[in-house]
């Protein structure tokens, strides 16, 4: 690889270059293999620049780096002033550009992401394209799946899949889709990528955003701050669709004032001042929703299988989008009639077995989400609703007792229990999220994950609703550093065999 060819738009403050190739590139010194390029990165929890000797010592030809401090003498050198956006920029020159000449559509937000990314990429192959997507659960090149290793880190401390996954995997991921013939890409921007300008290298056609709520306070530290990540996707961006009807879309818009907005609301009441609404929303049950679509440019009534009035909104921003694309209001319509939610959202367990009651699995995580949820699963008016939920380890301590307090408000029956507690102790996560629930029936608390399901559904009655929320598309457990396979789905068929 030629050094001059991967720096192309990194800023260069300094350098001392004796060869002008590299056989690699790589921001892990554990990895670091003879002739390579090391990216030293500042991490959260350690800074790559400290083992810089060490990734010299393995043969590291050449460091990229903030600062030459610690480096061996003679080292071969680049200086930067940001190596996190230098390396996306490399591994984006790497893959030459690869994004080049497709239409990119960058999706942000607390919630609703993949399922408005899964959303709008059936319209838009509906209306003939062929989208290469990115999102929490797959990555897909048209029809092909992509794998992404290690879970999309390249110096994760602990295994999981990433929303967005780092450069080197990023850009690889939308090579692949180039080699596919892909001509448009739809892609999941976290605010942790934005911060840390992961996706910086390529600038987004078209931006949306769905809503923001109090979630990794533990990296942002405040909402502030996090909108401000989010905010970034929009600066980049020509056009922005936006929720309207979320509070902080004002603000968001004012700290990207030079985006293009297409305003976006369920409200009936803002249908004056919004580009687009959607009204006259109607349950079916688990048939599920129907709307009225109203645009500029369109006015039709869309059937969708999806259900719960969150749905609409995630749907109104993909049909919006699609239709700004040029995608055909009566193929937008007929493709909203087929589509089918992804894995993990609002998913009903096939557990191959006639049972009186129904088991549903969602990645609900946040106290939005949950609620969002337990709000859906009442408009299908079950004759019980139980939840079975718990929290993450090593991750906002503040939202535990907010969904104590919300599952204990919507539910009739809650079971508290074990997820992905990581490095922390599980009993601690119970106590905070018990600390939430002193105004509700007590709930249960099962701190195995595996028999709290079993219970639940052990003492499950006529037109009961389970709803198993957490975990969604996630077939692990990852507890005290160490991931364990475990699939939800799987418990759910074994526990109906053995007790049904």
């Amino acid at each position: 690889m030629e050094i001059a060819k991967l720096l192309r738009d990194v800023a260069v403050t300094e350098a001392k270059l004796t060869n002008e190739h590299v056989t690699g590139i790589t921001s892990d010194t554990r990895r670091v293999q003879g002739g390579e390029m090391l990216i030293c990165i500042r991490g959260l929890h350690h800074d790559g620049h400290q083992y810089s000797s060490d990734g010299v010592k393995k043969g590291a030809a050449v460091v990229l780096a903030e600062t030459k401090e610690g480096l061996p003498e003679g080292t071969d050198y680049i200086l930067t002033p940001d190596t996190r956006l230098a390396e996306a920029l490399i591994w984006n020159n790497r893959y030459d550009r690869p994004a080049e000449g497709m239409r990119k559509i960058g999706i942000t937000g607390t919630g609703g992401k993949t399922s408005t990314a899964y959303l709008l990429r059936d319209l838009l192959k509906a209306g003939g394209y062929r989208p290469g997507m990115l999102t929490t659960i797959r990555t897909m090149a048209d029809t092909e799946e992509i794998s992404i290793p290690a879970g999309g880190s390249s110096v994760a401390d602990a295994a999981g899949a990433m929303t967005t996954p780092d450069p080197e995997y990023f850009y690889g991921a939308v090579s692949r889709m180039r080699e596919r013939g892909c001509d448009t890409l739809v892609y999941e921007a976290s605010s942790h990528a934005l911060a840390l300008h992961k996706t910086d290298a390529i600038r987004p056609e078209t931006a949306l955003f769905t809503n923001l709520s109090p979630e990794h306070m533990d990296y942002h530290g405040t909402m502030e701050a996090y909108l401000e990540a989010k905010s970034r996707l929009f600066s980049m961006a020509k056009t922005g669709i936006v929720n309207a009807d979320d509070p902080y879309t004002g603000r968001l818009m004012a700290a990207a004032p030079e985006c293009r907005y297409v305003t976006c609301t369920t409200d009936p009441g803002k249908f004056v001042q919004c580009d687009t609404a959607v009204m006259r929303y109607v349950s079916h049950g688990t048939a599920g929703i129907s709307f009225l679509y109203c645009g500029k440019d369109a006015i039709f009534r869309i059937r969708t299988p999806l259900v719960g009035r969150y749905s609409m909104s995630n749907a109104m921003l993909a049909v919006c989008c699609a239709l700004q694309m040029g995608v055909d209001p009566l193929t937008v319509r007929e493709a909203m009639y087929n589509v089918s939610p992804p894995e993990g959202r609002m998913q009903m367990v096939d557990t191959e077995k006639e049972i009186p009651f129904s088991v549903f699995i969602d990645y609900a995580h946040t106290p939005a989400s949950l609620e969002q949820v337990l709000l859906a699963a009442r408009e299908l008016r079950p004759a019980k609703l139980t939840v079975v939920f718990g929290c993450g380890g090593d991750r906002d301590r503040e939202k535990r007792p907010a969904m104590g307090e919300i599952a204990g408000r919507y539910a009739d029956k809650v079971i508290l229990t074990d997820d992905n507690p990581r490095n922390e102790d599980p009993g601690k996560i119970l106590a905070d999220i018990l600390a939430g629930m002193e105004k509700t029936p007590p709930a249960a608390v099962i701190p195995d994950r595996r028999e709290a399901i079993r219970q639940a559904i052990r003492e499950a009655e006529a037109g009961e609703m389970i709803f198993l929320c957490g975990k969604g598309h996630e077939t692990y457990e990852i507890r005290s550093g160490i991931r364990t396979p475990f699939d939800e789905a799987a418990v759910v068929r074994e526990a109906v065999y053995r007790y049904f």
